[in-house]
């Protein structure tokens, strides 16, 4: 007693996203890396943060392996 699953259509997103590749691809390369600088630019608080968080981490991780003593032999 299968029933058949009815998908959404989405034909007018898959239309969507064809006119958007066409649009970027007739874009000048300018404007392509003008495009890639914006984003560059709206993704860098994000960057910054996960790399503060790493650094946290690392340092963390280094005092908690310079407070573990090793038996002597």
């Amino acid at each position: 007693m299968s029933r058949a699953r009815q998908y959404p259509d989405i034909t007018d997103i898959l239309s969507q996203k064809a006119l958007g590749r066409r649009e970027r691809a007739s874009l000048s390369f300018a404007e392509k890396l003008a495009i890639l600088d914006k984003l560059r630019q709206d993704i860098a608080p994000i960057v910054q943060a996960r790399q503060a968080r790493a650094l946290k981490i690392e340092e963390h991780a280094s005092r908690a392996l310079s407070s573990i003593t090793l038996p002597q032999r």
